[in-house]
Order: structure tokens, then sequence, then C-alpha cells
């Protein structure tokens, strides 16, 4: 694993925590995206694997708020059921260039587990809520790789009756087919905003 911020708590304050059908609240929008040009259209087979890929978003929000929640194997388990053994995870922080190296890079959902475990007990979060929304879906040429996109609204709770931390931004992942069915393959993250929020005092 690999970091390139200033520091820890520069991170903690810039950055999220980002990221994960366990908790996640009912309106979400879903948009998906026809195949790529030139894949030939599958009729069910291909509404089924839209399907699939769609619901790898809502697992990882899932696995994510287990972690959040305090249960880092449950988050782990869940990760399981919808990533492939290595894949990376890689986030950008809020007001990064376009040229800018990720301010996380992590070799697999495990190791990204753990990161989380960590960075949340250290933040004081007693539970999260992420919501995925706006998700698009691209099935490339050949039909066993995907690409993804779709928008996070990461709610971190310090005091449930005070204090929050909330993250958005843009989720750019990639899933691939495998005899398990659908994965994710690839998931990065770029912050749009994290802000810290207060309850007024009485």
């Amino acid at each position: 694993m690999s970091t390139n911020s200033g520091g820890f708590s520069g991170f903690l304050r810039r950055v999220f925590p980002v990221v994960s059908t366990l908790a996640l609240a009912g309106a979400v929008t879903l948009t998906l995206a026809r195949p790529a040009e030139g894949t030939r259209s599958n009729g069910l087979p291909e509404l089924k694997a839209l399907q699939e890929i769609e619901q790898l978003e809502y697992c990882y929000a899932a696995g994510t708020d287990a972690i959040g929640g305090g249960d880092l194997a449950k988050g782990k388990e869940i990760f399981s059921r919808c990533f492939t053994p290595n894949a990376p995870v890689l986030i950008w922080e809020a007001g990064a260039a376009p040229g800018d190296p990720p301010v996380v890079s992590v070799p697999s959902a495990e190791a990204w587990a753990d990161f989380m475990g960590v960075l949340f007990a250290e933040s004081g979060y007693v539970d999260t809520q992420h919501l995925i929304s706006n998700i698009r879906i691209d099935i490339l040429p050949g039909g066993n790789r995907a690409k993804i996109t779709s928008y996070l609204i990461a709610t971190h709770i310090v005091d449930p009756l005070g204090s929050v931390q909330v993250a958005h931004g843009t989720y750019e992942n990639e899933a691939v087919w495998t005899p398990s069915g659908w994965k994710l393959s690839k998931r990065t993250f770029r912050t749009k905003a994290f802000m810290p929020l207060e309850a007024p005092a009485p």
C-alpha cells in the first residue's frame, strides 16, 4: 500500500473516508448505459449482466458500511463477493488536479478494508452510510469487461445527534466476468468535497 498525502490527519480532513445493500436508503437513481459501439446486443443475457454489475456497487456500499459500523470481518466477507482477489483501489483527494497521483493506492479489497478499519476507528466514526446513485454501465466489446461510473454521498457519523463528516464524489470502476459471475476488478474514487458538519449549539 502506498500513500502520497502530506499526512494522515490531513488526509482525514480532506479526503473522506469513502466509500460502500445493508443500510442503503431507498431512493437510488440508476441509469444503464447502452453497450459500447460495436458490441452486439444480447437481449436478456445482456440485461442480466447489467443487473449483476449494478449489484456490485451496492455490494461495495454494504461492505463499507459494515466496516463503518465496526465489523471489519463482515465487511471483508461482503467484499469477497464483489471483488476479484487483486482488484486495486485508488483514491484522489478533493481539489486534485487531473495529473495528480492518488493519495491512497492499495492492491486489493482486503487491504482497502484494513485501511478503512483503521481510518474509521481513528476518525472516531460510530457508523457510516454510503449512498451510491447515478450508476452508468458500459459493457465493452467482447462482453466480458465493463466500465462503471457512479456518484457517492457518504455520511460518516461521529455523534448521531451532533457531528458528521460528509463526502461527495465520483467512482470510476471496472468489472470483469469470472467463473463466479461479474466482479469488480478495479475501483477508483475522485473526491469532489469533504465537509465536517456540526449541529449548532443549543
